[in-house]
């Protein structure tokens, strides 16, 4: 029997710190059992976990599917940007999907849609909006009981994973999405791009090294969106949903968060020089919206006075 296999298309590359809950419930949203349309030979997934007292491990990291590679580290910065650029240096694919937090489930199109993206543009950018799991964003709703409990619940009420879109009955966008799909927005939790482009953007700027990576992840975005020569595909119908986990940004009280933040946007400053705007870049709606999302292009239709 032949060991050949083909070399996938695209990269995914999923960084972890203290969730292995979490990151199993995003493995299997990688997973071919799940998404739709696609091969285990279309794509791989890479999974670089810095080393906590919390660790997913290799077995459950490669539990669901053949194509994930697991690849644990140790770290000494609080930041996942040597971890990210780590990872991509492994892929073996022609282009490159980023997701920064291990914590964000995404729904079942994205490979395929990403994959059909770069069919039509090899050079394009590509992303899906951000949310958050509850009724509220998790930074405002832990001030108010939210925790992984609630979020158990939420999750068995619309009895996932069965359905994937169905998160959308249960989430908001986040708060770097507040844009809606029409107008720019600040970041992603799933980009991707090319090989060639990840190489001549540098990867990630390791200078963001402090707090889980500070703004790295805002800043790959606007460098790549702004990049020339690069049209920009929203998978608008597709998303990547945030799991509850105690994190940097989202799982610490109002005053610790406002201290943290402050200190983010200090170093950005200092790297870039200037203060931080979304990507001055219109998108290209890629996809087919899943009713569950028929409420969120309304939002985004409000947004810009439609």
């Amino acid at each position: 029997m032949s060991i050949f296999r083909r070399i996938p298309r695209l990269s995914i590359v999923v960084i972890v710190y203290k969730m292995p809950d979490q990151a199993e419930k995003t493995l299997y949203s990688l997973s071919p059992a799940y998404q739709q349309g696609v091969s285990e030979d279309d794509y791989e997934v890479i999974v670089v976990e810095n080393h906590s007292d919390r660790l997913l491990g290799h077995e459950r990291a490669t539990q669901y599917a053949g194509n994930v590679r697991y690849f644990p580290r140790e770290e000494t910065l609080r930041s996942p940007v040597n971890a990210i650029n780590f990872g991509a240096e492994q892929a073996t694919g022609s282009h490159i999907s980023i997701m920064i937090d291990g914590a964000r489930m995404v729904t079942p199109g994205v490979v395929r849609l990403a994959l059909e993206a770069f069919r039509m543009a090899p050079h394009a950018a590509v992303s899906a909006p951000g949310y958050h799991i509850g009724h509220k964003l998790q930074q405002v709703a832990v001030n108010e009981g939210y925790d992984e409990k609630a979020e158990a619940s939420l999750l068995a009420s619309i009895e996932w994973p069965q359905d994937g879109y169905r998160l959308y009955d249960i989430a908001v966008l986040s708060g770097s999405c507040q844009g809606g799909f029409f107008r720019s927005n600040y970041e992603s939790n799933f980009i991707c791009m090319s090989m060639r482009k990840w190489a001549a953007l540098g990867g990630m700027d390791i200078r963001y090294n402090d707090f889980g990576g500070g703004n790295a992840n805002l800043d790959l975005y606007k460098r790549l969106l702004e990049y020339p020569d690069t049209p920009f595909y929203l998978l608008f119908g597709e998303g990547s949903f945030h799991q509850f986990h105690g994190g940097v940004t989202t799982g610490t009280r109002k005053a610790e968060r406002d201290v943290i933040y402050k200190a983010l946007d200090d170093q950005d400053r200092s790297i870039r020089g200037d203060d931080r705007a979304p990507p001055d870049v219109r998108p290209i709606l890629l996809g087919s919206p899943h009713p569950s999302v028929y409420r969120f292009v309304r939002l985004s239709l409000e947004k810009v006075g439609g």
